[in-house]
Parts: structure tokens; sequence; C-alpha cells
């Protein structure tokens, strides 16, 4: 059984959730893994807030459809493309996972990786 260990982050305690660097060195590849860590940050809470934005725009088409089928099924399809959405946005994380321990490439830690990657 395979068990994932995901930690949300700590905002009470003044942590953005946004990765710091963690001052391993000013090499290009601490730059790219520190940039590559934020970026994956905010794409995820992108992603969430399309999600609310679309989902919420569906119900609105749905709450204001006046029982028009065409309209009711046109919401039923936004708010169905939405959870897609989501879905497919939080799963990306342990499929990276699951291919990582699969591969033996520790995808998730790009410090780790990038160097064997840039020629010598």
């Amino acid at each position: 059984m395979l068990i994932l260990n995901l930690r949300l982050p700590n905002i009470s305690q003044g942590n953005s959730g946004i990765a710091q660097n963690p001052g391993a060195g000013n090499s290009a590849i601490d730059r790219f893994a520190f940039a590559l860590s934020n970026i994956v940050g905010v794409m995820t809470v992108f992603a969430g807030i399309a999600f609310l934005i679309y989902f919420i725009i569906g119900a609105l088409t749905w709450t204001t459809s006046g029982g028009n089928p065409e309209q009711l099924n046109k919401a039923k399809s936004q708010m169905g493309t939405a959870l897609v959405g989501l879905f497919v946005a939080l799963l990306t994380l342990p499929v990276a996972y699951i291919v990582s321990r699969l591969t033996g490439l520790d995808i998730l830690n790009p410090i780790k990786i990038l160097p064997r990657l840039l020629p010598s």
C-alpha cells in the first residue's frame, strides 16, 4: 500500500506557502530549483482559483436558466468540467510521486536530478 504524505503550509505562523530559498547556494541549479518550486506552488493556487470561478459561473448559469434544458445542460457541463479540472490539478503531485518512485528519479526534488541532466 502506498501512502502519500502531503503537508499543507502553516499560514498562521507567517508561512505564505511559497518556498523560501534555503540558502543552499547561489548556483544556477539552486536558483532554478527554487524558481521551479515556487512556480508549482503558484500554479496550484491558480488552478484552485480557476476552479472556483468556473464552477461559480456554471452555478449561476444553472440558477438563471429558468428551466431551459439547453442552459441546464450547459451549466452541468461547465460545472463538471470545472470538477474534472480540479481533480486533474490535484492528481498531478501524487502521479509525479508515483512516477518518481517507479523510475527511481527524484523528479519532485529538482535539486537532486538537475546535476545529472546537465553536461559535465
